[in-house]
């Protein structure tokens, strides 16, 4: 492949991933309104509509690409439960009982993580580069989430819904890094599909129980759409835009892209619900994204 074709590989490879990471960022407004339903529920709903939305695109095409994932099976159903079934039920579970500081704060670890594994499993080293930037995207996330208020972080106490986000963040990482056994031959909206349709059975076992029970809630107009807005974008575009990025630019530079879903959830909350801009937010955002754009192209700089 020659540079300008890898250029252009890394170059979509990026926009991919913070085109991810900005609808991702949405979700996190959309669930404030999401409190009456359980986190099995939750999760329910916005992967049903996923499938709805994907199926009349990606049914055929999975029949014809079945072929490529013979002897794979167990990764592949492995992978669809870190996905689909756990990962958003573990940051669902986490919102009952933790707060959004916590929450983005602990979220944040996922780079960090991604890279231990990375080390551990294949010996990745992360570049000076990476470390520059992974620290000061770090050090921007925490002056933007604590408005840049040292008593914020004194005052900073533990539930147990901190234990479901590390949970979360840690299946979130072990699912980036091992994206990687999709096969070239299958498109990514179809392998995407396949984890969809395989982690959603665990869920519609947990809710058929559930109704039977008796402990399901009745769906608001306003739940509803909240929902399919959900299915339909975080759910499914994003996911897609994700694994996409992560073929291109590997796991360890889109986990540090990552981290910029707290800069893009306040840009939301200040367009989109009138809250203040700060200048500790302006000064967190600069730093971040400075230590994306040097983590990324740090090595081309040098050379």
């Amino acid at each position: 492949m020659s540079d300008n074709n890898t250029s252009n590989n890394n170059n979509s490879g990026y926009i991919a991933a913070i085109s991810a990471v900005i609808i991702w960022s949405t979700n996190f407004v959309a669930a404030r309104y999401l409190t009456n339903l359980t986190p099995i529920e939750i999760s329910f709903y916005r992967w049903l509509i996923t499938l709805l939305v994907l199926t009349p695109f990606c049914i055929k095409k999975l029949i014809e690409n079945i072929k490529y994932i013979k002897g794979m099976w167990i990764k592949i159903i492995i992978l669809a439960i870190l996905s689909v079934t756990l990962f958003n039920t573990f940051v669902y579970m986490a919102a009952h009982t933790s707060n959004a500081t916590n929450m983005s704060l602990l979220a944040t670890l996922s780079p960090i993580v991604i890279a231990l594994i990375s080390r551990v499993v294949w010996k990745t080293k992360l570049t000076i580069y990476q470390k520059i930037g992974l620290l000061s995207v770090i050090i921007g996330v925490v002056i933007l989430i604590t408005k840049g208020s040292i008593e914020v972080l004194m005052k900073l106490q533990f539930a147990i819904g901190d234990f479901y986000m590390i949970l979360g963040v840690i299946i979130f990482s072990i699912y980036t890094l091992i994206l990687r056994i999709k096969p070239k031959e299958m498109p990514h909206h179809v392998f995407f599909y396949l984890m969809v349709v395989i982690g959603f059975i665990p869920l519609m076992i947990s809710m058929i129980f559930m109704h039977l029970s008796g402990n399901t809630n009745t769906l608001s107009v306003k739940t509803a759409l909240i929902l399919v807005y959900i299915g339909a974008f975080p759910s499914a575009l994003g996911f897609i835009l994700w694994n996409i990025a992560i073929s291109k630019i590997g796991a360890i530079k889109g986990a540090i892209i990552y981290d910029s879903v707290p800069l893009f959830s306040s840009l939301q909350a200040v367009i989109l619900l009138n809250e203040k801009l700060l200048p500790s937010q302006i000064l967190g955002g600069i730093l971040i994204l400075i230590g994306i754009i040097y983590s990324s192209i740090g090595d081309k700089i040098k050379k």
